[in-house]
């Protein structure tokens, strides 16, 4: 078994085995945000390995714990990616339009919120209503 996961072979759907030598010190960092977000040393790994590479690509966004979950946001406003990208939206998809009313945010910012979510349309939520929220006629 262990040749078999060392060479890469899917250990679960989507999913392969990366043997990497890291720090001690790293590791240790690492367990302890593991036991602290409690997740396995493994899913801690693979989501900041995730986040780190989206990072790089999307310079701008960072990501958050919030209460619904871990979230990516426009790094220097309170806003998370997909609020940014429904401003955006909102204003025909003009950087130019959104920066006359919001003019504390930068066009770089606007710009990372766009483009992450355009790469990442999974992450905007649902706006619809849920099934159990009823609307209640007086």
């Amino acid at each position: 078994m262990g040749a078999a996961r060392k060479a890469g072979k899917a250990t679960e759907a989507g999913m392969s085995y990366l043997g990497a030598r890291i720090p001690k010190s790293t590791r240790a960092a690492l367990e302890r945000y593991a036991d602290r977000k409690r997740l396995s040393a493994s899913a801690a790994t693979a989501q900041l390995l995730e986040e780190g590479l989206r990072m790089e690509q999307y310079p701008g966004i960072d990501f958050r714990w919030t209460p619904s979950g871990r979230k990516a946001h426009v790094t220097g406003t309170g806003l998370s990616a997909w609020e940014m990208h429904m401003i955006w939206e909102s204003h025909a998809k003009s950087a130019a339009k959104v920066l006359k009313n919001y003019p504390h945010l930068t066009a770089a910012q606007i710009r990372a919120g766009a483009a992450y979510i355009e790469a990442y349309p999974d992450e905007t939520p649902s706006l619809e209503r849920p099934a159990f929220a009823k609307v209640v006629k007086a």
